[in-house]
């Protein structure tokens, strides 16, 4: 698990190396975000049961234009039992425990379905994936920040969520990680154990509400085709879902598949678009 760790650290830094896109998407935090970052992260709620606390969360979610959802273990899709699942709203960050809870119940579920709020998610196949086998949960109103990215580097390689918060904000990513996940692609102990420490729930809490941020500053770069990239975002995450379980199912869900990735179209860049317009104006 620790070589394959390293491997793909190592290649996402050879990509940054390579890849002349990466500048015009950079967007380094501040040092007063960075700490509104840290006073968010003092402010997690961690859910167990279905009490007044679990009830106010779903109320707030409801609510919401967008949500930044994070389901840990997914990278396997199907093939493995959920154990948590994070999401970010615009003032709060909520952790559900689902192995406590026991099974992800119908107003979640609704919420999840539902086509608003909007579900900010990163490598939506694999979740779509999970949560359609796991619960017949089909997820609705995706906007997943891969695609995105993607056609703002344009380049369709691999690129896990810590990996992209990387990218565009320029932070470390070890900074990132906990000490329970090795890399950017996969964790040590997949969350499965119990009690979670808090590096774990910091790190959740962490790439939900640093993911909501990612989209909301790629999808400004690309608001004259936002119906497009959620077109896509759609088509991409239903890559895995109805596809019969089999071995070449799993070798199709390894960390460096390119399973799906055919159904990203590198639509025109942010500043080819912008140029299109200006010679329209003229």
């Amino acid at each position: 698990m620790e070589s394959d760790s390293d491997d793909s650290v190592s290649s996402y830094y050879s990509a940054l190396d390579t890849n002349p896109m990466d500048a015009s998407i950079c967007a380094p935090m501040a040092s007063h975000e960075l700490e509104s970052l840290e006073r968010k992260l003092g402010q997690i709620i961690f859910i167990q049961q279905t009490d007044a606390t679990y009830h106010k969360a779903l109320r707030d979610m409801r609510d919401q234009n967008s949500l930044s959802l994070l389901v840990e273990p997914s990278f396997y899709g199907r093939y493995q039992t959920t154990s948590v699942l994070a999401v970010a709203t615009s003032n709060k960050t909520y952790i559900f425990d689902v192995r406590a809870l026991g099974t992800i119940f119908k107003e979640l579920a609704a919420i999840l379905e539902a086509e608003r709020p909007r579900k900010v998610v990163h490598y939506s196949h694999r979740i779509a994936d999970h949560l359609h086998h796991r619960y017949t949960i089909k997820l609705g109103g995706v906007c997943d920040s891969f695609v995105v990215l993607c056609v703002a580097r344009q380049e369709k390689s691999p690129c896990s969520l810590p990996e992209a918060i990387s990218l565009v904000f320029g932070l470390p990513l070890q900074e990132l990680l906990c000490e329970e996940v090795t890399g950017g692609s996969e964790s040590r102990r997949n969350f499965s154990a119990r009690p979670l420490t808090q590096s774990q729930i910091r790190y959740l809490a962490r790439m939900a509400i640093l993911q909501h941020r990612m989209h909301d500053h790629l999808h400004l770069m690309y608001g004259n085709i936002c119906s497009e990239l959620q077109g896509m975002s759609l088509a991409f995450s239903q890559n895995y879902t109805h596809l019969e379980k089999s071995i070449d199912l799993a070798v199709n869900m390894a960390p460096a598949s390119l399973f799906g990735f055919g159904s990203i179209d590198l639509l025109p860049t942010a500043k080819e678009i912008d140029d299109h317009e200006m010679k329209h104006r003229k």
